[in-house]
């Protein structure tokens, strides 16, 4: 990751972590509509429409424009009080204006999907899958072309299998699989027929493998949208809790 990236990430973690000094506003509309063009497009973004919801925002660097968006429904609780549900939690992790990472809650609490930018550009073209809170799937759309190329698939939360499209034709044409978190071996399609014809043995058995070591057309790495997405997961999270509410009309 690139020493400036890293800066940005490491601001970006302390700035919001004392978030006290920034202003913390109510009834922010939020907009995901430049996102419908990006991977995952036929997702239903309802949750994170503002509509009817409870809207909850913190500007930690003070230049008026929100850095975290949370959305919050009111549902009717057991004992006659109303709940308040996290749905959607939103975040600019660099201050330009623009989501860098959006999370979809579910009922229980829990981050059921993921989406977002691997260059921080507030395109969406990451997405992540949890079920129990931990890793199922994620895609990732590697040469920006708006269409999903490199596939994760998880096993107990950790990484088993890597499908690529190399030459986006949209069809896999490399798997990737691993044994106790280090890459095992790689078959590759050279003849189009849908199915591994070479296969190559990872040597480096007593070193761990990276998840991918090839770097897509902008010179992102399919872990650049995890760094991402863990860092402005931990910034949010960082966020002062005591903050009043409004109800979106």
């Amino acid at each position: 990751m690139p020493i400036a990236r890293l800066l940005v990430v490491e601001w970006t973690l302390m700035a919001l972590a004392v978030g006290c000094a920034g202003q913390q506003k109510t009834g922010q509309a939020t907009d995901l509509k430049g996102a419908q063009a990006e991977v995952g497009a036929n997702f239903d973004r309802s949750r994170c429409d503002d509509k009817g919801k409870q809207v909850v925002s913190l500007d930690a660097n003070g230049d008026g424009k929100p850095d975290v968006v949370k959305l919050f429904v009111i549902t009717p609780g057991p004992d006659g009080r109303t709940v308040e549900q996290l749905v959607c939690k939103q975040t600019d992790l660099d201050f330009d204006g623009k989501f860098d990472l959006v999370q979809y809650y579910s009922p229980n609490g829990e981050v059921f999907m993921d989406e977002y930018a691997m260059t921080f550009n507030g395109k969406f073209n990451g997405r992540t899958f949890y079920q129990d809170g931990k890793k199922v799937r994620a895609e990732k759309d590697m040469d920006f072309n708006g269409k999903p190329d490199y596939f994760e698939y998880y096993e107990g939360g950790k990484l088993v299998r890597v499908e690529r499209d190399r030459d986006g034709n949209g069809k896999v044409d490399e798997w990737q699989y691993y044994e106790g978190g280090r890459l095992d071996r790689v078959g590759y399609d050279t003849t189009g027929s849908g199915r591994a014809d070479k296969w190559e043995r990872n040597s480096e058995s007593d070193s761990e493998a990276p998840i991918a070591k090839e770097i897509g057309a902008s010179g992102a790495t399919p872990a650049a949208g995890d760094t991402a997405a863990s860092a402005a997961d931990a910034a949010s999270r960082s966020a002062p809790k005591s903050v009043s509410k409004a109800k979106k009309k």
